[in-house]
């Protein structure tokens, strides 16, 4: 049943298509399920064998009753594989910004962070206590005037986006990193959109600079196909973050259901590198398609694809127009977005097939130019 507020629930699982109330399919251009492990068949198995043997939840808190073997050896073969000393497991990747930065801020401690990180690390810099400096987006320049100035604090943390959000676009890793051993700053990297994606075997937009952060940040909800989210950093940072973070201690743990087919995911990351060649071989094709049909979109490599309007009321009606014409793609407004900036915020995944990427490019680019965007 429908209502206002959730105009398109839908009622079927999200693969290239998904399936609308009144049974209508859509091309998806709107998921994070990046290669298509969520519908997976040896995720799906994985987990069925999970729930089989643990249930829905372990309903308790990850101090008390909700650690299984399932969490720690998930958490232990992630950070082996990322190359950490260990890994700590939240219930959402929302939270795996909030509960760590909220936990280690403090007196004498400053967050400088970049003006379109997402906002779990607003949010979690706000919980802190620790002071805060923002710099314009991937602006080195400020950045390190903020570093310079800021040499009264016991500890500087830079905290960035590996792959932005809205725009898809990438940090600068190299440089950013550099001032931070220049100025004796840590560096955490939240690399939601970048792990399973981008690097030569998935470890993310770090391992596509070839660099390591002190604490990554990534979530289950994305390439993982899953839900929840984690952090990767040195013992010592994990420890104090078990025993000090809020978001941890009094959360319930993530299901095992949930991480038995996240591990089951992590293994194909790590085995099936064809997801991530038919991944960016659709991104190549949907960006250059939109080109040549007269879209002006910004130069850069990632699945997400933003398709600016600039009117949040012309982009609402056109997104349901292109609804109704068999494409599913949400718009990002106000203020996800600053005013008159809305765009459509495509999303490519490796499950689109070729004839998905023809018709949703067919339709984009139809609407659009009825509309005078194009």
């Amino acid at each position: 049943m429908q209502d206002g507020s959730y105009p398109y629930a839908f009622a079927s699982a999200q693969r290239n298509t998904g399936t609308l109330p009144n049974g209508d399919p859509v091309i998806m251009l709107t998921s994070n399920n990046y290669l298509g492990l969520s519908v997976d068949a040896e995720v799906l198995t994985a987990a069925q064998r999970v729930l089989q043997q643990y249930g829905l939840s372990t309903c308790g808190a990850r101090l008390h009753n909700g650690t299984t073997l399932l969490h720690r050896e998930f958490e232990q073969e992630l950070a082996e594989w990322l190359g950490f000393d260990d890994a700590v497991l939240f219930s959402s990747g929302f939270l795996a910004n909030v509960a760590p930065l909220s936990a280690l801020g403090g007196p004498g401690v400053v967050y400088i962070a970049d003006q379109l990180d997402h906002q779990s690390i607003t949010d979690g810099c706000a919980q802190s206590g620790a002071d805060l400096r923002i710099f314009p987006h991937n602006d080195l320049t400020k950045l390190e005037y903020i570093l310079q100035r800021s040499e009264k604090y016991d500890c500087r943390l830079v905290v960035v986006d590996g792959v932005y959000s809205m725009d898809g676009d990438l940090a600068p890793l190299t440089d950013i990193q550099q001032l931070c051993k220049q100025y004796d700053a840590m560096l955490m990297v939240d690399d939601a959109h970048g792990i399973g994606v981008f690097g030569e075997t998935g470890r993310g937009s770090c391992e596509h600079f070839g660099l390591k952060p002190d604490i990554l940040m990534g979530t289950l909800s994305k390439s993982f196909g899953s839900s929840g989210g984690f952090i990767a950093a040195n013992h010592e940072v994990c420890d104090y973050i078990r025993h000090a973070a809020h978001g941890y201690i009094f959360n319930a743990s993530p299901p095992p259901v949930l991480i038995g087919g996240a591990l089951a995911a992590l293994h194909a990351i790590r085995s099936r590198p064809e997801l991530r060649q038919r991944l960016w071989a659709n991104t190549i094709t949907f960006r250059q398609g939109l080109i040549d049909q007269g879209f002006a979109i910004e130069s850069g490599i990632s699945p997400i694809v933003p398709i600016p309007v600039g009117n949040d009321q012309l982009a609402m009606h056109m997104t349901r127009q292109m609804r109704d014409r068999g494409v599913f793609l949400s718009v990002a407004a106000f203020p996800a977005v600053p005013k008159g900036k809305s765009r459509f915020r495509a999303t490519v995944t490796a499950v689109l097939e070729d004839d998905d990427l023809d018709h949703a490019i067919s339709v984009i680019s139809t609407t659009a130019r009825e509309k005078g965007i194009i």
